[in-house]
């Protein structure tokens, strides 16, 4: 199991495990955005910041397999 998770880490770092890299990390830095945002406006409206930063995790994780839902594997 290891083995495997090594090796998916190898082909992602040397730009072999996704078809178009560039739209993953573009992908990934759209849910950043996001996340990163949706704390800044959460923290504005006067939540704690601790749960201003729960609530814009939750929100980005449940926001990834809908960005994610398209790529295509090597």
């Amino acid at each position: 199991m290891f083995d495997m998770f090594w090796n998916s880490v190898i082909l992602f770092f040397r730009g072999r495990l996704f078809q178009d890299p560039r739209k993953v990390m573009l992908l990934a830095g759209l849910g950043i955005g996001f996340a990163a945002v949706a704390v800044i406006l959460l923290s504005k409206v006067g939540l704690p910041l601790w749960l201003a930063v729960v609530a814009a995790s939750f929100l980005g994780g449940v926001l990834q397999p809908r960005l994610f839902r398209d790529l295509k594997y090597r």
